[in-house]
């Protein structure tokens, strides 16, 4: 027996010991870094049905907005006009009726359409004493001035249509009305993505 205990070399086991945790360590580390990395899944699919955010803005936020985008759109245009909104959105310019310039206030009552597009129904128009009709004011305008293609006139119905639609945004992605309160001066629109090539 005192044979066989002086024969067993604990310093000899210890060593095999902490050998197989330095081997297996570096086993599991190795396995550990080479293994591909799991991405989480977002649980939220994309849709293009329902707006990524909501705007909400004062009737002065709009007229601000609105003299920045035509002021850029008819900079090389010598037809000006202007939109206003205010109780009525309020198209203003001038036209030739029997080769005398004659300045014209078209109002105009918007209403938002099923698509998120704005109708702009118009409800008066001032040009002096003149008798003239709101369909040649708005057949002058759609044959004279420069419109956006996203923007449609109707003399027939009296009626401007604003595509917005058919208007892009940064990122393809696109803009819908959902309110327009004049008189509480909030108008609402929605954020939408870019449909994608799947839907």
């Amino acid at each position: 027996m005192n044979r066989l205990k002086r024969r067993f070399n604990w310093w000899l086991v210890a060593t095999l010991v902490l050998l197989g945790l330095i081997i297996g360590s570096g086993a599991w580390f190795i396995s550990k870094v080479t293994s591909p990395i799991e991405t989480p899944e977002s649980t939220v699919a994309a849709r293009t049905d329902e707006p990524v955010f909501h705007v909400n803005l004062t009737k002065a936020q709009v007229n601000r907005l609105v003299s920045y985008y035509l002021a850029d759109y008819l900079k090389d245009s010598p037809i000006k006009y202007q939109l206003v909104v205010g109780d009525s959105a309020v198209l203003s310019g001038n036209f030739k009726f029997l080769g005398a310039k004659v300045g014209f206030n078209l109002e105009f009552d918007p209403y938002v359409l099923n698509n998120g597009d704005v109708q702009l129904k118009a409800r008066k128009l001032n040009v002096g004493s003149l008798p003239v009709p709101t369909s040649f004011v708005l057949n002058y305008v759609g044959h004279s001035y420069k419109l956006p293609k996203w923007v449609g006139l109707s003399e027939k119905n009296e009626t401007v249509t604003l595509h917005l639609s058919q208007y892009q945004l940064a990122n393809d992605m696109q803009l819908r009305a959902q309110k327009i309160d004049l008189i509480g001066d909030s108008i609402q629109f929605g954020i939408y993505l870019p449909k994608s090539n799947k839907e």
